[in-house]
């Protein structure tokens, strides 16, 4: 074999596992499903620039029957220094599908609202939105 198709080959293994894509993000699928499945999250983060951005905390319980529960708080500092603060409820229905080769969190609000959000799995098991979220497990879930 030529060296020209021979660094071609080894190029084509290196980046083509042997394995199919699908199959390792549907194990990601069944890993997240039953991470979230039954448990109760904090998720945090933050929207907009570095001096009037705007904070945002969600306390979500994700049912094993595929429905959440949420309530929400956002507070932002104004011009005046005040601090402007949110409060609201949601619910709907979740599940994990794959999306775009990852393992990503599917709902759909009560409202209709919908999103689909790609997660990661890290090192020590734990997930988090691949946005750069926080997201801490609470303990059970507290489903109605």
């Amino acid at each position: 074999m030529p060296w020209k198709e021979m660094i071609i080959f080894a190029l084509s293994v290196a980046c083509f596992p042997l394995y199919p894509v699908h199959a390792q993000t549907q194990k990601e699928v069944q890993y997240i499903k039953g991470y979230l499945s039954g448990n109760e999250f904090q998720v945090t983060y933050r929207e907009g620039g570095p001096l009037y951005g705007t904070f945002f905390f969600l306390d979500v319980h994700f049912c094993s029957s595929g429905r959440y529960l949420l309530h929400g708080q956002s507070r932002k500092q104004t011009v005046l220094g005040n601090e402007q603060l949110n409060n609201w409820n949601d619910s709907g229905n979740w599940d994990v599908v794959p999306f775009q080769g990852h393992g990503s969190l599917q709902y759909v609000a009560a409202s209709g609202a919908r999103d689909i959000v790609p997660m990661e799995i890290l090192p020590d098991g734990a997930i988090r939105p691949l946005t750069g979220a926080f997201m801490q497990r609470q303990g059970k879930a507290q489903c109605r």
